[in-house]
């Protein structure tokens, strides 16, 4: 029997770092993230709409085939602990108590939001190609913008912006009281105190700890990069080590105003903790 754990958190913070470092530890598997919670959400609304299981509903065969998803899944993985990958499971809290365990545990990588936008940015401009644009510049194109950083920033800031779509996922699980669910890890601190920052994720996901190689890191399991167009946007360096430039180095006042004091897992008065 595999037990399943799960990650979820914001881009650009050490999310393929850490599943690379979790990779060392020949128990435990992860991977780029999967599909099974959208699997999950779909397998739901069919059975909802569906005329003949709503003329003959069998409840515990519609749970046994949403909870079989993951078995089947990584039916090829044979390490007994899993950590499946989904930036939207702490807003899916309930699906898993359902389906899969009364207790999930959900590592969270975090991040302030200044040093996202300015990782991104930096990223687009290292990848930056007029013929082939990445993700954010095709649809500042498609809605007629300028393509520049502040119009970068605020896209990925925006409704459909990656990382406000991730950020607001992760605060439901404190609006909704779910937040003992989660474990926050600080980007800075998984470069900067990578031994003791693994020993709190294992301690909170009850697993034993693995003394890591920090000197030789490898990303083993890469995903196709071609639908963002950032060529090393999943890059491992092979030392565990901090090299990015800071904010202000980066990005416009601007935005370093426009987007100040969001971080919801040590500020309390976060506009993602209200209403």
């Amino acid at each position: 029997m595999k037990k399943y754990y799960f990650m979820a958190g914001l881009p650009r913070s050490g999310s393929t770092l850490l599943k690379a470092l979790i990779n060392q530890n020949p128990k435990v598997h992860t991977e780029p993230v999967s599909p099974i919670l959208e699997l999950m959400y779909y397998s739901e609304e069919y059975f909802l709409r569906s005329e003949q299981y709503i003329a003959y509903p069998k409840p515990e065969r519609h749970d046994k085939v949403i909870r079989s998803y993951f078995d089947n899944y990584y039916f090829d993985v044979e390490k007994d602990v899993i950590i499946d990958h989904n930036r939207a499971w702490p807003n899916n809290i309930d699906r898993l108590k359902r389906y899969i365990t009364p207790n999930p545990k959900i590592i969270c990588p975090v991040r302030d939001v200044h040093e996202i936008l300015a990782s991104f940015i930096t990223l687009m401009h290292r990848s930056y190609d007029p013929d082939n644009p990445n993700f954010v510049d095709v649809e500042l194109i498609k809605g007629g913008y300028t393509i520049d950083d502040d119009n970068r920033c605020q896209y990925l800031m925006g409704n459909d912006g990656i990382v406000d779509q991730a950020l607001w996922s992760n605060a439901q699980a404190l609006r909704t009281n779910n937040g003992h669910h989660l474990l926050f890890v600080e980007y800075n601190d998984l470069v900067n105190d990578t031994r003791h920052t693994m020993r709190r994720i294992y301690d909170f996901l009850e697993v034993d700890y693995y003394e890591n190689d920090l000197d030789n890191v490898i990303n083993t399991h890469r995903e196709d990069e071609g639908q963002w167009k950032l060529s090393d946007m999943h890059e491992v360096r092979r030392k565990v080590q901090k090299t990015s430039k800071t904010p202000e180095e980066v990005l416009s006042p601007r935005i370093l105003n426009k987007y100040k004091n969001l971080e919801y897992w040590k500020n309390s008065e976060s506009p993602y903790l209200k209403g």
